[in-house]
C-alpha cells in the first residue's frame, strides 16, 4: 500500500469550517484515510512537511472553456497543430494554479480529455460539454448577419456550438453532442455579451426544446447546464429540469424562489465580467459587446446576494477566456465580496463537487475522499488573493500524486518529502 502523511498542516476542509492549524492527512492509494491533529507516528511513509502551510481541496471551475485560447471569433484562425499546442499548454497551466477539476461549459473537444485520461499530457480532470446547444441566431451561433452558409459545428479541435431548432432536432444535437463524448451537455437558454445578433433579455430554446434535451441527457446518465440571464430564460430552464444556471446575473427573486425550491445550482461567473468589462475591446469585442458586460456586471454582485437569501445551491465559475485564463481564482475572491472567503472556497470545492455528482468522494479534506490537495503558502481563508499566484501553489497532488511541485530545495525550507525510517 503506498501511504502519505501531509504533517503540520493548515487544513480547509472545504466544508465552510475555520481552518485547523496543526493537522495531518494520511494518503492511502489515493484516498484520504485520515484527517486528525496533534502528533502522529507515520511509520514506514512517505512524509510531506507543510510547515504550516494551508492544505486545502484542489480547486473545481464549474465553467471552463479550456479550448477558448483566443476570443471566441479566432478560434477556428491559423494552423490546427499550434491550436491543439495552445490548449494542452492551457490545460497545463491551470492544473499547475490549483485546479484539479474543469467541468467545461463548451468549445472543448472530449478528444483533450482522452489524452488527460490516457497520460498523454497532464491535467485536471476534465468534464466535457463538446458544442454547445443553440437556436438559429442564438447565443452560440457565431455567424455575422451577412452570412448564409451554415454553421459550422466542429472542425475536429473545437467545437463553435450545435444549431439546432424544434423537439427533433435538438434531440439530434443532444445525441450528438453525446455521441461525441460528452459528460455533459450546455445549452443556450438566453442571449449573451459576446454574440453578434442577440441579446442578454433575450430568451432562447423553448421550454419544449429545454425538456427533450434534459430527457436526453437524463437518459445518459447526464446532465444539463443552461447559460441563461434573465429570469424568463432561468424559469424556463429550471421548470425544463437543468441541473444548473450559468451566469444568472438578471435573477430576480421569484426565478430564485424557484431554483431554490427545484434544487437548481447557481453557478456565478462574475470573473469574465469584471475582465471582460476591463480588457474586452483590447481583445476584439465591439462596443455594443462590453456595453453588455458592464450590464450584467452591474447586477452580477445583487444578484449573488438574492440567490444565497432564496437558498439557492451556489457553486463558483470562471468563464475566463483567452489572455485571462491565468486569472481563474479570481473569481474565488470576487463571490468573497457577497459570501465571505470560506463559503466562496466551498463553493468551489464541496459544492461544485456535488453539482457535477462527485459530492460523496470529492472536494473536501475528509476520510474517505479522493486525495486531490493544494499545498498553499499564506491563508486563503483571510487573502484569497493567494490562490492568483501560481508561486504560492507549493504543490498539487491528484489521487495522492504530486503533480505539480515546486518545494523549494535544501533542509527546513518550504515543504519537504523524505522516506521515514
Amino acid at each position: 500500500m503506498n501511504v502519505t502523511y501531509l504533517i503540520d498542516a493548515t487544513v480547509i476542509d472545504g466544508t465552510g469550517r475555520d481552518p485547523v492549524p496543526g493537522s495531518w492527512i494520511r494518503v492511502a492509494d489515493g484516498v484520504i484515510t485520515g484527517v486528525g491533529t496533534g502528533a502522529v507516528v507515520p511509520g514506514d511513509a512517505h512524509v510531506i512537511d507543510c510547515a504550516g502551510r494551508t492544505v486545502m481541496p484542489g480547486l473545481i471551475d464549474a465553467h471552463g472553456h479550456m479550448a477558448a485560447v483566443d476570443y471566441l471569433d479566432r478560434l477556428l484562425d491559423g494552423p490546427r497543430a499550434r491550436f491543439a499546442a495552445a490548449v494542452f499548454r492551457q490545460i497545463e497551466s491551470t492544473l499547475g494554479h490549483g485546479y484539479t477539476t474543469i467541468r467545461d461549459a463548451g468549445y472543448t473537444d472530449a478528444g483533450f480529455r482522452i489524452a488527460i485520461e490516457d497520460g498523454l499530457a497532464p491535467g485536471p480532470r476534465l468534464l466535457v460539454s463538446n458544442g454547445p446547444l443553440s437556436q438559429t441566431g442564438g447565443h452560440s451561433d457565431l455567424r455575422r448577419g451577412h452570412v448564409r452558409e451554415p454553421a459550422v459545428m466542429f472542425d475536429g479541435l473545437v467545437w463553435t456550438g450545435v444549431v439546432a431548432d424544434g423537439v427533433d432536432r435538438v434531440r439530434w444535437a443532444a445525441r450528438e453532442v453525446l455521441r461525441a463524448g460528452a459528460d455533459q451537455i450546455k445549452v443556450m437558454a438566453s442571449g449573451g455579451c459576446a454574440s453578434h445578433g442577440d441579446d442578454v433579455t433575450d430568451t432562447q430554446f423553448t421550454r419544449e426544446e429545454l425538456a427533450a434535451i434534459v430527457y436526453e441527457a437524463r437518459a445518459r446518465g447526464r446532465h444539463v447546464l443552461a447559460h441563461a440571464y434573465n429570469p424568463d430564460a432561468i424559469a424556463n430552464a429550471v421548470e425544463a429540469g437543468v441541473r444548473s444556471i450559468e451566469h444568472g446575473n438578471l435573477l430576480d427573486e421569484e426565478s430564485a424562489a424557484l431554483m431554490a425550491a427545484r434544487g437548481t445550482f447557481l453557478v456565478p461567473t462574475i470573473a469574465t465580467f469584471e475582465l471582460l468589462s476591463r480588457d474586452g475591446l483590447d481583445m476584439g469585442m465591439t462596443p455594443v459587446q462590453v456595453g453588455q458586460i458592464d450590464t450584467v456586471l452591474a447586477s452580477a454582485y445583487t444578484s449573488l446576494r438574492i440567490a444565497m437569501d432564496a437558498g439557492v445551491r451556489i457553486g463558483c465559475g470562471s468563464d475566463v477566456l483567452g489572455r485571462h485564463q491565468p486569472h481563474r481564482a479570481l473569481a474565488l475572491e470576487l463571490q468573497a465580496r457577497v459570501m465571505g472567503p470560506l463559503a466562496a472556497i466551498r463553493a468551489a470545492t464541496a459544492v461544485n463537487a456535488r453539482l457535477i455528482g462527485r459530492g460523496d468522494d470529492l472536494g473536501q479534506v475528509r476520510e474517505g475522499y479522493v486525495a486531490d490537495l493544494l499545498v498553499v503558502d499564506g491563508s486563503p481563508a483571510e487573502d484569497l488573493g493567494v490562490l492568483q499566484d501560481e508561486r504560492a501553489v507549493h504543490a498539487v497532488l491528484q489521487s495522492g500524486r504530486i503533480t505539480v511541485d515546486r518545494r523549494p530545495e535544501g533542509p527546513g525550507v518550504g515543504v519537504l518529502t523524505r522516506r521515514t525510517a
